[in-house]
């Protein structure tokens, strides 16, 4: 820890002669962080000590060479500067939170605890130390605590987007204990936040539903009226889909008694309308993933003939139209309806509870089916491989992952952030602020090629797929972004052209183990990176999807390929009635949407790796091994190991996955360089 003496120095005021020059190399600092400028730093760190020259004692002004030097991660030199402020003011809130960000940058997080502490007692508005302190609570794993924290921080600062985005991912990681009115009432505020990824919420929300309505494997004990005016369990349903295995027994159970009740006269009264609207909403978030009985089947195919007849109408009222059509959505998504085409033809008035969600709905496929058409292709042909066209096909008819919001970041350089992960190869990483040509390649439906663009500015993207659908979708939500330096169109990996000016950078993750020949993919991709090259790639452990390979080969050729056969299978695993122990599958999130459980359980294709593999398949395309991404699960982990990631030797990966199985449940990820 910094020291510091317990006596104060007389801080005068600064000499008029030095403090343009603080100012300048103030400002001058902000814009090189803002910019990851090395240069601008460089020239904020000479005025700064020129200004110091001038008045030495000035606090301002040694906080200010500390932050410097903290950016240009001269971490001795920070500590130096930070601890002559303290020397001269040991209660200075934003010296000690200069020298929290010292302890955090260097992983030293009990010291930064402390310093952070202490400067929001000090002061809880001077700095963002209480912000710091969560964040310090969130990386030692006490999530409660750093729940508790950005609870607090939400009340007053729900604005900040960075206190949204970081609330959300501390409530990812704890659950209710018993139920409690006031969480319930912050949860309705937070489930009407915007730019935050509402399913965050969803495991704290179903343990805080699951109390309040004293849900259990027996069942639920309170009255369907009941349940349809519950807030919290109709918001949820709108925002995100459950995840449980018990509340989705619950929803099935709900949606059925409301089917067999409202289709008799096909009416809804008025107090279950709010619950069936919610339902259908949700089938449409997991994509109608839930099992139904014949029963249903036959009465929902009904409902959808009458909406088509209906709508053939040329004095139809939405009045007359929407029981039918919603009833049939609860299980069955809009744009999957037969009536659908017939309902883009339509300019209905619906009433006021369902007006936004059918507009959005009818919008969003509108625009989704014409982007697909309007997007280019760099390949020349269709594929002649069967593997490939099927995968396409699957994505086609799946796209996946939904998703809502891009969670937020810092915005850095890239360059910056590969040499800080892998500082034994800095010689051989673009340097910082370069422009990077960069391929990603499988975006799928965008997510992170949005994200890359988003928070890593002077990046050049190219994000290819074969999936039109989703490409789609990715280009539809990277319109909230404005001014991406991001482009899609659709391709094949084993078919893209050579490019005039080869790639700096390719990101390639979760998609080469879905090629028929994942080493033969990889060749192509390394093509396309130009010498001196970096490529990121994700592939499944063996290890990790251990159970997800015994599955796959006790169905065989039985594997489901059609979403009622995924809900067949689904269905059958949820009542054990497949030989077998398949609790974990339960806990897992994609279970529970059909795009996500197809692409988790029931791939068209699939290989998986062991981890001493992966050097030999980089070697057989021209690349080197530079090292892997620390697991998010791992970092407890790898404290206990002594050692950072890149640290970390193949054999000793091995080792720490064979001791802790699912390490890798998210992928191996790991970068190559291309010599």
């Amino acid at each position: 820890m910094i020291s510091a003496s317990l006596q104060t120095a007389h801080r005068a005021e600064p000499a008029a002669e030095h403090r343009p020059l603080y100012d300048q190399a103030s400002r001058l600092y902000s814009s090189g962080v803002n910019q990851q400028n090395a240069a601008k730093l460089e020239h904020s760190h000479r005025l700064a000590m020129q200004a110091r020259a001038l008045r030495p004692d000035y606090l301002p002004g040694l906080n200010l060479l500390a932050r410097i030097e903290l950016q240009r991660r001269n971490y001795a030199a920070a500590e130096f500067w930070v601890g002559q402020g303290l020397l001269q003011k040991p209660d200075s809130a934003s010296l000690l939170y200069s020298a929290g960000h010292i302890a955090l940058a260097q992983g030293q997080l009990a010291d930064a605890e402390q310093y952070f502490e202490r400067s929001a007692r000090i002061s809880r508005v001077a700095t963002k130390a209480l912000n710091s302190l969560a964040h310090v609570k969130f990386l030692q794993g006490d999530y409660a605590e750093a729940f508790r924290h950005y609870r607090e921080l939400a009340k007053t600062q729900a604005d900040d987007i960075q206190i949204r985005s970081q609330l959300f991912e501390a409530a990812a990681q704890v659950a209710a204990d018993f139920y409690a009115e006031e969480l319930e009432q912050e949860l309705l505020r937070w489930l009407d936040f915007t730019e935050v990824d509402y399913s965050q919420l969803r495991g704290l929300a179903t343990s805080l539903l699951k109390h309040k309505l004293r849900l259990s494997d027996a069942g639920c004990p309170l009255e369907l009226e009941t349940l349809a005016a519950d807030p919290l369990l109709l918001k949820c349903l709108q925002r995100f889909y459950f995840a449980d295995p018990v509340m989705e027994r619950l929803l099935l159970t709900l949606r059925q008694s409301l089917l067999l009740s409202c289709s008799r006269n096909l009416a809804i009264r008025q107090d279950l309308l709010p619950l069936v609207s919610a339902l259908a909403q949700q089938t449409g978030l997991n994509e109608a993933v839930w099992y139904s009985t014949e029963q249903e089947n036959l009465l929902t195919e009904q409902l959808e003939q009458l909406c088509s007849k209906m709508l053939q109408l040329d004095n139809l009222n939405s009045v007359d139209a929407y029981p039918a059509m919603l009833l049939t959505l609860m299980y069955k998504p809009l744009a999957r309806c037969e009536f659908f085409p017939l309902l883009l033809q339509r300019d209905l008035h619906w009433p006021e509870l369902l007006h936004n969600y059918m507009q959005r709905s009818l919008n969003e496929a509108k625009t989704l089916q014409a982007r697909a058409q309007q997007l280019p292709s760099l390949s020349s042909h269709d594929s002649d491989n069967d593997v490939t066209r099927r995968v396409q096909q699957q994505y086609d008819q799946n796209p996946y992952p939904r998703w809502t919001d891009i969670g937020y970041n810092q915005p850095a350089d890239y360059a910056t952030a590969l040499r800080q992960t892998f500082p034994q190869h800095s010689g051989q990483l673009p340097q910082a602020g370069q422009p990077l040509r960069v391929l990603v390649a499988g975006c799928g439906t965008g997510r992170h090629a949005i994200r890359l663009a988003r928070y890593f500015p002077g990046l050049d993207i190219k994000a290819i797929d074969l999936s039109r659908t989703a490409l789609a979708y990715a280009s539809v939500k990277a319109e909230q972004w404005p001014h991406l330096q991001l482009q899609f169109a659709q391709a094949d990996i084993l078919q893209l052209p050579q490019p005039e000016q080869p790639f700096d950078v390719i990101e390639c993750s979760g998609v080469l183990h879905h090629m028929e020949n994942p080493q033969q993919g990889l060749q192509a991709l390394t093509s396309q990176l130009k010498p001196g090259g970096i490529i990121k790639i994700a592939l499944y452990s063996a290890t990790a999807r251990r159970m997800i390979t015994q599955l796959r080969q006790l169905l065989g050729d039985n594997r489901p390929r059609t979403d009622a056969d995924i809900r067949l299978v689904r269905e059958a695993l949820l009542q054990k009635a497949l030989p077998g122990d398949w609790q974990a599958l339960y806990e897992s999130n994609d279970f529970y949407s059909l795009s996500a459980c197809r692409d988790l359980l029931f791939h068209e294709q699939e290989h998986v790796f062991d981890v001493r593999e992966l050097p030999g398949f980089l070697a057989r395309a021209g690349l080197q091994w530079m090292g892997m991404l620390p697991p998010p699960a791992g970092r407890e982990l790898l404290k206990l190991v002594g050692k950072n990631s890149h640290e970390i030797r193949i054999e000793e990966w091995h080792a720490l996955e064979q001791s802790n199985p699912d390490l890798f449940a998210g992928m191996y990820q790991f970068y190559a360089l291309k010599p």
